[in-house]
């Protein structure tokens, strides 16, 4: 297949996978996730000193920004910023992205930048690690809906528990 039509699909891709991972969590830090697991891809741009698809997919490695190292640290500013649902979405759409560009057949990904060069693995464990992701967005929804404030809990919702009727 043309590789400037898988680069094309790329970004909804990326964006299919973060908010996938992330869906258990609500529409909020579903949003976080999808901004956080495309955005990154300008960092191509930057890299390639270009906007041109074929700059962008000729570099010898992705950026550096596509390591696990820049998903722990933007999973940090998340729970600054919006507590620690969006940290951890921020985080969840990012490490999918990453995940997802190190299984494939493209530019090595700097996974373990700086403690190792870049590389790719084999696409079973970036499978495994996107459903690990997915697997801590679902048992960070369930802590959040045992013993919640129906409220609260909706606030990282979108709002939608403000729709409930009151029966006090």
């Amino acid at each position: 297949m043309n590789r400037l039509l898988i680069a094309a699909a790329d970004p909804f891709a990326h964006a299919l996978i973060a908010t996938a991972v992330t869906a258990p969590l609500g529409r909020r830090p579903m949003v976080t996730a999808l901004a956080a697991g495309t955005l990154i891809d300008i960092d191509h741009i930057v890299a390639a000193r270009s906007v041109w698809p074929r700059a962008m997919i000729a570099l010898e490695h992705r950026p550096r920004s596509h390591a696990l190292l820049a998903a722990a640290a933007l999973g940090a500013i998340g729970t600054a910023a919006g507590g620690p649902v969006h940290g951890w979405a921020a985080f969840a759409g990012l490490a999918s992205h990453l995940l997802r560009d190190a299984g494939d057949d493209a530019a090595p990904t700097p996974l373990l930048w700086p403690w190792a060069a870049p590389r790719q693995i084999d696409r079973r464990l970036a499978y495994a690690g996107i459903a690990a992701i997915a697997l801590g967005s679902w048992a960070l929804s369930r802590r959040g809906a045992r013993g919640a404030d129906p409220t609260a809990s909706a606030a990282a919702d979108g709002g939608a528990a403000s729709d409930l009727p009151r029966t006090a």
